[in-house]
């Protein structure tokens, strides 16, 4: 009898102890993962905070390019193959005036005289001297007639609102017409000691150039691009 109840003690013993184990295990297991969860939400927290620490460091801002102030260099407008085409096919002849030298296929080119300039953004105005005659003649047997007119003083308007090249001639009231409106799309300055360069910019005609082109050929248009405006400025 009595080995029988020690057997019995011995069993429940061992039973509880198994499960004194088991639920040891059970609440040390959800422990762990927590810390471990814990860990790795600190961690992330941590890695959230450099990423703000990086974005709050901020650009540094461009520096700003002063404007330059130009007297020298020169202003070259080339007229496009198809421009070229129309006036040589109306006999129109260029006599360059002045400090202006050039040809109608070559380009005419002007002395700039005054002007500021941004070496960085290209905005600016400059002003140029010299100017151009254009003629042209017909003779049909007892019929004949010549035409000339005169445009000289360029001045080159550069911003980003608007950007022209105007001319002054005696054949136009006011004297002073936009002659075309210029497209800076594109285009970037190029400074270099002592100057600023802006190459090749397109010149597409104002109703002013049309009414000065058209006076010795037809067909031409406002907005019709007939060239481009190189300046050299120093």
């Amino acid at each position: 009898m009595v080995i029988r109840m020690l057997r019995i003690r011995f069993v429940l013993m061992s039973v509880v102890a198994l499960l004194a184990l088991t639920a040891s295990a059970t609440i040390v297991a959800p422990v762990a993962g927590a810390a471990s969860a814990h860990s790795s939400k600190a961690k992330a927290k941590a890695k959230g905070k450099k990423k703000k620490k990086k974005k709050k460091k901020a650009k540094a801002p461009a520096k700003k390019v002063a404007n330059v102030k130009v007297t020298g260099g020169s202003e070259t407008l080339l007229f496009n193959s198809t421009t070229v085409a129309a006036l040589e096919k109306a006999k129109v002849t260029v006599t360059p005036g002045g400090t202006a030298s050039g040809t109608l296929a070559g380009g005419l080119v002007f002395q700039v005289k005054s002007g500021t300039l941004n070496p960085g953004t290209g905005f600016g105005s400059v002003s140029a001297t010299g100017g151009v005659t254009m003629a042209s003649s017909f003779n049909y047997g007892f019929f004949s007639s010549e035409k000339s007119a005169s445009f000289s003083e360029p001045a080159v308007k550069l911003a980003a609102s608007a950007a022209s090249l105007s001319f002054t001639s005696a054949n136009f009231t006011p004297p002073v017409f936009v002659f075309g409106t210029l497209g800076l799309k594109g285009i970037k300055p190029t400074s270099h000691a002592g100057g600023v360069t802006i190459a090749k910019i397109p010149v597409s005609l104002a109703s002013g150039g049309v009414s000065f082109l058209g006076s010795f050929a037809t067909g031409f248009t406002v907005g019709e691009v007939v060239g481009t405006l190189t300046i050299e400025a120093t």
